[in-house]
């Protein structure tokens, strides 16, 4: 007879495994009529369900654990503003770091890999808009033109206003993703040698600014 330990890490095993293969959904619908009414939901099978709906200025948020409805409280803000810890590397010590090794060049592929992972399979938007400037709305129709060109199943119905200035939009966007497509993706994102690279010159840096920190001598 099979031990009730093993029994229960085969089970928790195998919902690990569903966790990491089975699909997240994501959905977004909106609309913009002098107001915006915007509803979002993001779902993986019976592990989890979140929605949020904003109707008429009011939001309102559900969230359901292996079905089970689960309340949601409002978070505090938090507007304490964090300090910088002595020693810490710079912003501009990192972004040094990070085109000195080339770094950005595999990080630049991650993007791209997670925005394709990532993009919706389904989307429809349809209405009008205008700008102010009669160019900006030209790019904005070029870059809808781009958009719509990438997949079949984008459906975008949008006619220029060029005199004016006017946004009646409305639409969804359908994807889904899955955990261990991008764990993949980030996993040869750190085994890349210019990522290790990256960690070393960055870790030399900290040193260096602390052995250029004296300490204070009291009197």
């Amino acid at each position: 007879m099979m031990s009730p330990w093993l029994m229960l890490l085969i089970l928790v095993s195998f919902l690990i495994l569903l966790f990491i293969l089975v699909p997240i959904r994501y959905e977004l619908g909106f609309a913009y009529h002098a107001h915006l009414n915007l509803y979002a939901s993001i779902r993986q099978g019976v592990f989890f369900r979140f929605a949020m709906e904003k109707m008429a200025g009011k939001s309102e948020f559900k969230l359901h654990m292996f079905n089970i409805p689960l309340s949601l409280s409002k978070g505090s803000q938090d507007n304490k503003k964090s300090k910088q810890k002595s020693g810490s590397s710079s912003p501009l010590a990192v972004l040094r770091n990070l085109f000195r090794n080339k770094t950005y060049r595999p990080l630049g592929k991650l993007m791209i890999r997670l925005f394709q992972a990532i993009k919706p399979k389904h989307l429809q938007i349809k209405g009008k808009y205008g700008f102010d400037e009669p160019h900006y709305t030209s790019w904005a129709n070029m870059l809808l033109l781009f958009i719509s060109s990438d997949s079949p199943n984008y459906q975008i119905h949008m006619e220029p206003v060029w005199d004016e200035e006017q946004l009646d939009i409305e639409g969804f966007i359908k994807g889904s993703i899955t955990i261990a497509g991008i764990t993949w993706h980030i996993i040869r994102f750190v085994l890349s040698p210019s990522f290790w690279r990256f960690l070393i010159d960055l870790s030399r840096d900290k040193k260096r600014k602390k052995l250029k920190i004296k300490p204070a001598i009291i009197h």
